[in-house]
């Protein structure tokens, strides 16, 4: 069961945020210049940010034997999600705008408690 909430958690966040949310940031999709509007950011802030969030994780994916890898990767999305919370409350967001991070992180903290306690993949499958 753990196995099993490891790997959804876990690809909650490399698949959402990482893959799907750092290549929507890099195209700079309408609503990603709404939000970067909307906080006063420069429209480069986000293309980078796309980059880390799909470099992040593909980190997660790294093997055990990596771990100090992808500890650096939890860091960063901790902190991205850390900071889109405090910057849409800051801008005067929604209740739902700030909340939503925060979920994020709730899921990324399962992953990251139970990534020492099982595996993504299996021995056999890699």
């Amino acid at each position: 069961m753990k196995r099993k909430i490891y790997i959804v958690s876990t690809l909650i966040i490399v698949i959402l945020i990482g893959f799907v949310g750092g290549a929507v940031d890099i195209l700079l999709s309408d609503s990603v210049i709404k939000i970067a509007n909307d906080l006063g950011y420069p429209l480069y802030f986000f293309t980078a940010l796309g980059v880390l969030k799909i470099v992040g994780g593909a980190m997660l994916l790294l093997p055990k034997k990596l771990d100090r890898i992808r500890d650096f990767a939890y860091a960063g999305f901790a902190l991205d999600f850390l900071f889109a919370s405090y910057s849409h409350y800051s801008s005067g967001s929604n209740i739902e705008e700030v909340i939503i991070p925060f979920v994020f992180l709730v899921i990324l903290a399962i992953s990251y408690s139970l990534k020492n306690k099982t595996t993504l993949f299996k021995s056999s499958e890699l």
